[in-house]
């Protein structure tokens, strides 16, 4: 799903040959028998292929990626990251996520999801505030921890500046 020139080459054998004949091909080299997390990386690097690349990978739903997400998860990180969603214009992608949305940290960022909302001004206060809301015990997790993850951590003795 490497893009050149804006455009991918799934996408740009989509558009020369039809999408039946460039997913059979696809499906040649990904079978279906492989396991393999494709509608992840679609999600992640070509969302508008999604429908086109979903109806012959209809099991992909089911499976989870090397960092043990599944699907769902995937879309609902992207959509934060891509910071096109807010409470105010999108309130039901918020209202209706999950638990395991909500609680889960994104692996490739280390944040949790009311995190990536905040970062950037990506989303709004309101969204921020919401995803916050649904585990306020989120905040300050995983702080206060020595360079040994010992967790044991001292406030630093405060320097004079001559």
């Amino acid at each position: 799903f490497h893009k050149v020139g804006g455009t991918t080459a799934c996408k740009k054998a989509f558009d020369k040959f039809d999408v039946d004949t460039a997913m059979n091909i696809i499906r040649r080299c990904i079978p279906l028998s492989d396991n393999h997390p494709i509608l992840h990386h679609v999600i992640r690097h070509a969302p508008d292929l999604e429908d086109d690349i979903g109806q012959y990978y209809p099991d992909a739903v089911f499976l989870r990626d090397t960092n043990g997400h599944t699907l769902s998860q995937v879309k609902f990180y992207m959509n934060l990251r891509r910071g096109k969603k807010t409470f105010k214009k999108d309130c039901s992608f918020f209202i209706s996520a999950t638990d395991n949305q909500v609680n889960t940290m994104h692996p490739g960022t280390g944040l949790y999801p009311f995190m990536l909302a905040a970062v950037g001004n990506k989303s709004d206060l309101a969204a921020v505030y919401y995803l916050l809301s649904r585990n306020p015990k989120l905040v300050g997790h995983g702080e206060n921890k020595d360079s040994d993850g010992a967790g044991s951590s001292r406030k630093r003795q405060r320097e004079d500046i001559d």
